[in-house]
């Protein structure tokens, strides 16, 4: 029974491609309010067979498999797996780890918003007439912090195929505060060597008094805004994919833009940003080292530049441009002509991954605003990369995430505007949690620049 309504429906939406090529404005509300109802019914028919399925398989197996009971099958716990589903319980084409009724989209579009899975698609619905909504403080900091490759994907409705990955993993290693009804934060960190000890001489004499150094390192808010534009005809998709699209494709708008401001934003700009690495007072500009060129020894000459006068710190992340990671690649050695660095994605990934030199091993991460140390734009003294703990950068979410959808202003083109706007703010937050390294001047080391741009010139041309 299902399949011969299945059937009837699509007969009639053919019916309806048809009379929208010359359907007037009357007319094509009431399509598209028509289309709202097959959808609808459609939605309702595929939840009745998924329980009918339920029913059959839970007749079949007695419960839990062989184990006898009544009860739905059980669904592991964890992150849901695009290859493995949730747990490794389940394969995508099974529902991603969720139960056989359940949609993972409304599921998603449930949680951004707050609210019950069941009330997805009347939001949806919602969405569709007024044009807006809000993503919850909570949601945004997840977002912020869950790659691409944790976010169930569709299995109940036909989506819409994503472009190439435009956002830095540099968002998702960050400290995410929420700072959701605060004026502004304020974060205390303590500067090293400011309290030292000393021999006493004799008794009855008080030593030389020393105190901890402590500073505040500010955290402000900002208003980071969003402005795309889409094709009127994504309304003709069904409530849920609308709204998924409008939303998937305005956060991460905000997570390319938030990635470049935690490395370059400036405060002191005309129109003030976040504090970014590059710009942050809690580095002192002391520690910052300088290269010529990318060579054998770079990897190490920044790894263990990093920390303090008697130790060096582990785990970092070296942050740099595309192009300065494919310089790294093509460095050669001098006898057998060897690739010097071994450089490795991480899985499910397409920004972080891993640098080796034989014992070291040190994490990267591809931030496309930083400049390349080869490039010949490059000023001398221009900071080209970064290399520290991301914990020691946090980003503050002061407020929901609002997103809206005007039909006025590209009317006549066919275009629907969508709008998102967010307070953030963010600082280091940790003396020199970063070293900076910054393009040294061509005179300083002439043979190591040309030999260096020289390798990168050769690769390209091949």
């Amino acid at each position: 029974m299902f399949e011969k309504r299945r059937k009837e429906i699509q007969a009639r939406r053919a019916e309806i491609r048809k009379q929208l090529e010359t359907a007037g404005a009357e007319d094509l509300d009431a399509l598209e309010r028509e289309l709202d109802a097959l959808d609808a019914e459609e939605a309702t028919l595929a939840r009745r067979e998924g329980a009918l399925d339920r029913l059959n398989r839970s007749g079949q197996q007695g419960g839990h498999g062989d184990q006898g009971g009544t009860e739905p099958p059980c669904v592991a716990d964890g992150p849901v797996n695009p290859i493995l589903g949730r747990g490794g319980a389940h394969g995508q084409a099974a529902g991603g780890g969720l139960p056989a009724h359940a949609d993972s989209r409304a599921a998603w579009l449930a949680g951004m918003q707050g609210i019950q899975p069941e009330d997805a698609e009347a939001r949806a619905q919602q969405f569709a007439g007024s044009g807006r909504m809000e993503v919850t403080t909570d949601a945004v900091k997840r977002a912020l912090t869950l790659t691409s490759g944790n976010i169930a994907q569709p299995t109940r409705v036909s989506g819409i195929n994503a472009g190439q990955n435009i956002v830095s993993g540099i968002v998702d290693m960050v400290r995410v505060v929420d700072a959701n009804g605060m004026g502004e934060d304020a974060v205390a960190y303590e500067v090293s060597g400011g309290q030292t000890a000393a021999l006493k001489q004799d008794d009855g004499t008080a030593p030389a008094a020393t105190d901890p150094v402590l500073r505040i390192a500010k955290i402000t808010p900002q208003l980071i805004t969003t402005l795309s534009y889409i094709s009127r005809n994504i309304e003709r998709t069904t409530p849920l994919n609308y709204q998924e699209r409008v939303t998937t494709g305005a956060l991460n708008a905000l997570r390319k833009k938030t990635g470049a401001l935690i490395v370059t934003g400036d405060p002191s700009a005309t129109l003030p940003e976040p504090t970014g690495i590059l710009k942050a007072a809690a580095i002192s500009s002391g520690s910052d080292i300088e290269l010529a060129a990318i060579d054998e020894k770079t990897l190490r000459t920044i790894a263990l530049s990093y920390g303090g006068a008697n130790n060096v710190e582990g785990g970092g992340v070296l942050l740099l441009s595309k192009r300065d990671l494919i310089a790294f690649g093509d460095i050669r050695g001098t006898n057998e002509k060897k690739a010097v660095y071994e450089i490795e994605f991480s899985e499910q990934s397409t920004t972080v991954g891993t640098i080796k030199d034989g014992g070291l091993a040190v994490r990267f991460c591809i931030v496309d605003e930083l400049p390349a140390l080869l490039d010949s734009g490059t000023a001398a003294g221009e900071y080209c990369m970064c290399y520290g703990k991301p914990l020691a950068y946090q980003l503050d979410l002061f407020g929901p995430y609002k997103v809206e959808v005007s039909r006025d202003y590209k009317f006549a083109e066919g275009l629907l505007a969508v709008m998102g706007e967010a307070m953030i703010g963010g600082n280091v937050v940790s003396e020199n949690g970063f070293l900076r390294v910054k393009k040294a001047a061509a005179a300083a080391s002439g043979a190591r620049v040309k030999t260096a741009a020289a390798a990168a010139s050769g690769a390209e041309g091949k």
